[in-house]
């Protein structure tokens, strides 16, 4: 019984890090006054708790590094691992959403968009000038 509670433990730290979407109601163009009497219903547009580009995240005491590629098409993405110089640092093609890097959180210093549109998600290739 005990490691089903701890995945349902874990389930739920997860889903409530990233389901902490909100709904924002915007109104546009200017208000008059007989609008003013007669509200309007508007979509409510949710706001991602992920942002997209390399962040930081924890469960529990674990600290985790991640991509978050909002586009549409897999691209190359440069990660820049702590320590070591640009010796440990390599090029990743990610796919639209999320992708976890390996390892530690804290391992990692940044991840950002090199370009590579269309390249085969999860290449991984050592770090080269670009």
């Amino acid at each position: 019984m005990k490691p089903f509670l701890n995945s349902v433990r874990v389930a739920t730290a997860v889903a409530s890090s990233v389901l902490t979407a909100t709904a924002v109601v915007t109104s546009s163009g200017p208000v008059h006054a007989a609008s003013a009497h007669q509200p309007q219903a508007r979509p409510a547009a949710a706001v991602s708790a992920v942002p997209c580009g390399f962040f930081r995240y924890s469960v529990r005491e674990s600290q985790f590094a991640a991509y978050n590629h909002c586009g549409e098409t897999t691209v190359l993405v440069h990660v820049d691992v702590r320590g070591g110089g640009s010796t440990n640092d390599y090029h990743l093609c990610v796919g639209p959403n999320r992708t976890q890097l390996p390892g530690a959180g804290p391992n990692y210093l940044n991840a950002y968009y090199i370009g590579g549109a269309g390249c085969r998600l999860g290449d991984r290739s050592p770090h080269s000038p670009h």
